[in-house]
């Protein structure tokens, strides 16, 4: 009896605590609004995508392209992802199209969204590592200013970088007792619907369901054989609908979005090299005024098609240039420094303080991460699993194109791997699943 009570105190505990960083993490993402005077305005310049795509979908009822200022030549998209958009229209029908109500509502989305990812990142590092790894990453992840500074955008990356840790949650959850075939299913279900919000996961879909499978059922590979089609089956049927218009509307088959190849040639055009600040201001149709008549005429799919086809083109024609451009932009990625958007005086030092901030704290963290690394003799479980999620979600954006934003969906990740690298030892499950329950 005397060994239950400190349990269930302990338990209790650590919920109270785990819903006070979530509380804390919240309070101060709607406090940096207030500071930054953004809370319930609506972005002026810069970043409105969504915002242009919600209204039209509310107001016209379609998908209809972001990347054409003037509503009447806009025609109908798949550039970006379905679900973000019809959140924002939802919410503009509910308060008014960029009213500060709807703002707000947005920008409360995105700061329960990363708060909520900070407390699950506690028990992603709780599981593998212990409480105290557990609470390392909990804090680092609400304290993280990359998770902070996107809070008063109208964009999907809070909601995206939330449904990232639920997906490396839910799978770890997973690998703890056998996987049926509704589980992989439904787990399959999800992964389709994190990919209608944002598909930059999806490299590392086969990780999240094979690392479960193969913890419970071992060498079974019929067992896990069975599971993988029954998740892939699920992940179909619910990015099938979405599949099925961009085919009808476009004649071809779109995984969810088409803007890879914007991606990929703003990534080699001829300034990414020789003025990388220059880039948006001179190809994004929403940054340039020529650019914006040309993608009016020609249509957003005949525009997507001459980038894809003009990357291609720049690639072919200097592999070299083309292999420096990624190194540099796996620089800019892990330590948050501007190689690819510097200045002609060649500085990648950001000279915004808050953006030097973001960069000393990135840097910080990846210097971090590789000395721990190698100084453990004994790896908490699951570690090398994230660490290679990790790596993998990089790819896409090292290939074509870095902004500080990509990076912020890993970050409660990386505050995992710091919680269990730094503080991590041997775990009491049942405890943590009472705590989860």
């Amino acid at each position: 009896m005397n060994r239950v009570v400190p349990r269930v105190m302990s338990t209790n505990s650590s919920r109270i605590g785990l819903v006070v960083l979530v509380v804390c993490a919240f309070a101060i993402r709607l406090g940096y609004c207030q500071a930054t005077r953004t809370l319930g305005r609506p972005p002026q310049a810069g970043y409105r995508e969504y915002v242009m795509a919600g209204e039209r979908l509310l107001t016209r009822g379609a998908f209809v392209s972001p990347l054409i200022v003037d509503d009447a030549s806009a025609g109908k998209s798949s550039l970006m992802p379905p679900g973000y958009i019809a959140y924002v229209a939802a919410v503009y029908a509910l308060f008014g199209i960029e009213s500060g109500a709807a703002t707000l509502v947005l920008q409360v989305t995105n700061a329960a969204a990363t708060a909520l990812a900070a407390g699950l990142v506690f028990l992603i590092a709780a599981r593998a590592g212990g409480r105290l790894a557990g609470w390392a990453a909990g804090v680092i992840a609400a304290l993280n200013p990359t998770l902070i500074g996107y809070t008063s955008y109208v964009w999907e990356t809070s909601l995206f970088t939330l449904g990232v840790v639920v997906s490396v949650w839910l799978s770890q959850r997973m690998a703890r007792t056998p996987m049926g075939a509704r589980r992989c299913f439904a787990y399959g279900v999800w992964l389709g619907a994190l990919a209608l919000l944002n598909p930059a996961l999806t490299i590392a879909y086969p990780l999240l369901v094979l690392y479960p499978l193969c913890r419970t059922f071992r060498s079974q590979w019929k067992r896990i054989s069975m599971g993988v089609l029954a998740a892939v089956l699920g992940w179909s049927v619910a990015i099938a609908p979405w599949t099925v218009r961009n085919h009808v509307q476009f004649g071809e088959l779109v995984y969810v979005r088409s803007g890879f190849m914007l991606e990929l040639w703003l990534g080699v055009c001829p300034e990414a090299d020789t003025h990388g600040a220059a880039v948006f201001q001179r190809r994004y149709p929403l940054s340039s005024i020529e650019v914006q008549r040309k993608v009016a005429g020609m249509g957003e799919e005949a525009f997507l098609a001459e980038c894809g086809r003009k990357a291609k083109e720049a690639i072919a024609a200097d592999p070299v240039r083309f292999a420096k451009l990624v190194l540099m932009r796996v620089v800019d990625y892990w330590t948050g420094a501007s190689l690819t958007h510097a200045e002609p005086d060649g500085s990648v030092i950001p000279r915004s303080p808050g953006r030097l901030a973001v960069m000393i704290f990135l840097t910080m963290e990846v210097l971090v991460l590789p000395i721990v690394f190698f100084m453990r003799s004994r790896r908490p479980d699951g570690m090398m699993w994230i660490l290679t999620i990790l790596l993998l979600f990089s790819i896409v954006y090292c290939v074509t194109h870095v902004q500080v934003r990509y990076r912020t969906p890993s970050e409660p990740l990386v505050a995992a791997l710091l919680g269990m690298l730094l503080f991590g030892r041997a775990t009491h499950a049942e405890a943590l699943d009472r705590v989860e329950s």
